[in-house]
């Protein structure tokens, strides 16, 4: 699993250059500096690494990384903005090195020692012009994009969001259960940008369940991608925090769909008055309780579709003030609120459509292996093995159909020792 010791090291090397942009404690850096030590000790055990950069891409040695580049799509912009095209590790890459990495990729002007332990631009891995991510995954990549625009312009653009959620229909369209797989996406960092773009994925599936036209469908997928971008309007002070808000704190977070809406109906363009609606909604329940109190007026029926997705994701997504929560868990929170807070047709399809089982879900079997579902099929679950009946975690994730009555308990997805989603590949060519 090369890649996902190279995202260990990419997920530590981003927090870390994080961390050199904020007010943070000298203890906060050197813990972050000893995790990617750690990082880089596991990915350089057996010979030097690269990590090749590309716009769009990273690589580790020769090979693509599909779900890295898609994680660490904002890491790639920032290495790419410092010049980087390559990262070299050495077995016992030094902590003051990799100290150097992070206040260079943080925006620092200090470059590394050419003599290091950790070398920039020494070894081009491959000819990155012919290597292409998938189409569904540069969709996925182009949303991210579009959001950080956002909050580096403090402005909304429609008719961008619009041609992003174009490539999401086409992709998903062609490919379903993938899309779903990908929904399943997550990056600590960033964690606004993911939830938006995995909430757009889930509601456009839910919205084909409930056979939406093409046109209902793309103003479904602009509603759903910018129903939180009034959170980073306001600077959300919830954003990242892990302490509990205070009432003033929670006051301004309530604002969030109010200026979300209207930063929508200001940028105007194509379905933006549904994606205006739909911001302001999606935290109103058809019990009328909620926020904002708009007395009677019951929630758009798009913005019933995302408070749906948008509760599952945030419920199976890490927060700053909690661990993530296995999908079931999520269904069943969902079924609990329907008809008080959720519109509860809208939370039988959604339950129905994921399954008892959703896409991304870490099993343990009465074998003892841990197994991640990638779809359902005749003969039973399809799944993709990732730890033998030992617990041992398998190099290369084997297909295989999975019974129900085999199924023991399903766990947090930390515990597969790899994301579901960075089997996005894996399951689509053993499908």
């Amino acid at each position: 699993m090369s890649e996902f010791r190279a995202r260990g090291f990419l997920r530590a090397l981003y927090h870390t250059a994080q961390l050199w942009s904020v007010d943070t404690s000298p203890k906060q850096l050197d813990d972050a500096i000893g995790a990617m030590s750690r990082a880089a000790d596991l990915l350089t055990a057996a010979g030097p690494a690269t990590i090749g950069v590309q716009t769009g891409a990273l690589y580790l040695d020769d090979v693509m990384l599909p779900h890295a580049s898609t994680e660490f799509s904002g890491l790639v912009h920032r290495l790419c903005d410092q010049g980087v095209h390559s990262i070299t590790l050495f077995p016992g890459t030094t902590a003051a090195d990799l100290r150097d990495l992070a206040g260079l990729t943080g925006g620092s002007a200090r470059d590394l020692p050419a003599d290091g332990t950790a070398l920039l631009n020494e070894r081009i891995p491959v000819d990155f012009e012919n290597v292409e991510m998938s189409g569904l995954r540069r969709s996925y990549v182009d949303s991210l994009d579009a959001l950080r625009t956002v909050t580096n312009n403090r402005s909304v653009e429609t008719d961008r969001a619009g041609e992003v959620v174009d490539g999401l229909l086409a992709g998903s369209d062609a490919d379903p259960a993938s899309s779903l797989m990908l929904a399943t996406i997550h990056n600590y960092d960033e964690g606004t940008y993911f939830h938006s773009v995995n909430v757009c994925l889930l509601s456009l599936a839910v919205g084909r369940a409930l056979g939406l036209e093409h046109d209902d469908l793309r103003a479904l997928g602009v509603g759903a991608l910018l129903h939180d971008v009034g959170r980073v309007i306001i600077m959300d002070p919830g954003l990242g925090n892990p302490n509990r808000l205070s009432n003033e704190e929670w006051s301004e977070v309530r604002r969030h769909p109010q200026e979300g809406a209207q930063a929508i109906l200001v940028a105007g363009g194509r379905d933006h008055e549904v994606a205006a609606a739909v911001a302001l909604d999606h935290h109103r329940h058809v019990s009328g309780q909620g926020y904002p109190d708009l007395g009677d007026r019951q929630p758009h029926p798009f913005a019933r579709i995302v408070a749906v997705a948008d509760t599952y994701d945030a419920i199976t997504s890490h927060r700053p003030h909690r661990a993530a929560r296995a999908p079931q868990e999520a269904l069943r929170a969902i079924l609990d609120d329907s008809g008080t807070v959720f519109d509860p047709d809208i939370a039988g399809v959604f339950v129905r459509m994921l399954g008892v089982y959703p896409p991304g879900s870490v099993l343990r079997l009465s074998s003892g292996e841990v197994v991640i579902v990638v779809g359902e099929g005749p003969e039973g679950i399809k799944a993709l093995r990732v730890r033998d009946v030992a617990g041992r975690p398998i190099d290369e994730p084997e297909a295989i159909d999975v019974q129900a009555a085999s199924v023991v308990a399903q766990l947090p997805s930390d515990d597969a020792g790899v994301d579901p989603a960075s089997l996005f590949e894996t399951a689509g060519h053993q499908g």
